[in-house]
């Protein structure tokens, strides 16, 4: 009889420590971890246009005049605006104004050229032909190798109407210059800003 209660009691401790046994004896199950706050996305805004010595714009009258240079730096292999190639720059201009741009060349060695075009995502490698957006905003012979604006300190001076709001791009048109990035933004603005953007 008494091996019978002995073993009818381990048997109880045996189901109470393997969890059997009255549900208040169980530890509470812990509580799940809070849920991580949603990220909140980043607040992006659009690069600002800042003021710059080659980019100058008379309210009064209406005009802007951008000093636009060639292979001004080794960038690009030359093949720059200013410092800039690949988009990495854009030139703003407000709209309805008057725009001159003094064009120079100092690349020793290549011909260049610029033409306010359409912005595209790509451009080709040869221009069948390069029509500007705005009449007069490109520069003679601009698809030529051998007769656009010349190397060493070749100018022209092109001037034109920023008449309809956008963005567009100056451009070197000339044979695998624009594919090989010889091409920064130009948008014109109908809030009135005015300046370089990067």
């Amino acid at each position: 009889m008494m091996k019978r209660s002995t073993i009818a009691a381990m048997g109880a401790i045996a189901l109470a420590g393997c969890g059997g046994g009255d549900a208040s004896d169980r530890p509470s199950p812990a509580p799940a971890p809070a849920a991580a706050p949603a990220a909140q996305p980043a607040e992006t805004s659009a690069p600002s246009v800042t003021s710059v010595d080659w980019i100058a714009v008379n309210e009064g009258a209406g005009t802007v005049t951008i000093d636009l240079v060639a292979g001004s730096t080794d960038a690009n292999n030359r093949w720059n605006f200013n410092g800039y190639a690949n988009g990495e720059a854009t030139v703003v201009v407000p709209a309805g104004y008057t725009v001159t741009v003094n064009f120079e060349n100092r690349d020793p060695v290549m011909y260049h050229s610029v033409g306010v075009l359409e912005r595209q995502a790509s451009y080709p490698a040869v221009f069948d032909e390069a029509p500007p957006v705005f009449d007069g905003a490109i520069t003679s012979n601009a698809t030529s190798l051998t007769e656009a604006t010349a190397p060493g300190g070749g100018t022209e001076t092109i001037s034109f109407t920023a008449a309809t709001a956008g963005e567009y791009a100056l451009v070197c048109p000339i044979p695998a210059h624009a594919v090989t990035g010889m091409w920064i933004g130009f948008d014109v603005s109908e809030s009135g800003e005015s300046g370089l953007r990067t």
